[in-house]
């Protein structure tokens, strides 16, 4: 019987771009993505999975949270879709590597709206058979919630995180630079230069992509870096217990 490899990756590419649908090539941050996966996985304790947010069922968020802290709830339960059984596949991967394309200037659609919907982290957990909460309810909840008789605790703080960035010039950077915002937000750690990134130009022809992206030395030894420096951190925190910040709850 084959060992129990120690530590597991998710990668959670959001492009919607395959070959087998209309596009001359793959896209490029699911490339990338594979390369981290691929090197990643050549210590004999990682394993990883891969998923495609462009192939899921995800519906955007509802603004629960903003109209009452409280009619949001974790895990999000506003939809039958697909979204829960993602975030339970974050859950038990020891890191996470996020990939996207730029779209128009920033992150793929699907992945802001994946993101929109991490609100419900924020949140208190319900009943899965009890999904819609009364105002009585929820006037309940925060005073339990300001009592500290109820915790929220974010399942995903502390866990590893790594991007992959592709695109144009016109919005590599600010696209890094959010994602990275958001994932430290709700409590993931990255390792230093914990992104790899293409660069091409917007108006470049197929032949110059392909060119640029697989003669790129810089962002062959930064896939390597990146798969390297996951898999240190994932081991050098694995076992440390991470105190998240508490929600300041205010009682209308």
């Amino acid at each position: 019987m084959p060992l129990q490899k120690s530590i597991k990756i998710l990668g959670i590419d959001s492009s919607p771009r395959r070959k087998k649908d209309h596009a001359l090539f793959d896209s490029l941050s699911g490339i990338m993505l594979q390369g981290v996966l691929d090197l990643a996985a050549e210590s004999k304790d990682v394993s990883f999975e891969r998923l495609n947010l462009s192939t899921c069922r995800l519906n955007p968020c509802r603004g629960c949270f903003s109209d009452m802290e409280t009619r949001c709830h974790f895990l999000c339960d506003c939809f039958e879709d697909d979204f829960k059984s993602i975030v339970r596949k974050m859950m038990t991967a020891d890191a996470i590597v996020f990939a996207t394309p730029t779209y128009m200037g920033g992150m793929s659609a699907v992945l802001k709206l994946f993101f929109e919907r991490w609100i419900s982290f924020k949140a208190p957990p319900v009943d899965p058979r009890n999904a819609t909460k009364s105002l009585d309810e929820c006037f309940d909840l925060l005073k339990d919630l300001a009592d500290g008789k109820l915790k929220i605790s974010n399942p995903l703080h502390g866990k590893v995180a790594g991007v992959v960035v592709a695109g144009s010039e016109l919005g590599q950077a600010s696209t890094l630079k959010e994602i990275m915002y958001i994932l430290n937000q709700y409590g993931f750690i990255l390792p230093p230069q914990g992104f790899i990134y293409h660069t091409g130009h917007s108006m470049q022809s197929l032949e110059d992509v392909r060119s640029s992206f697989y003669e790129n030395c810089w962002l062959q030894e930064a896939t390597a870096h990146l798969a390297r420096a996951l898999v240190q951190l994932i081991t050098a925190t694995k076992h440390l217990q991470w105190q998240p910040m508490q929600s300041t709850i205010h009682i209308p």
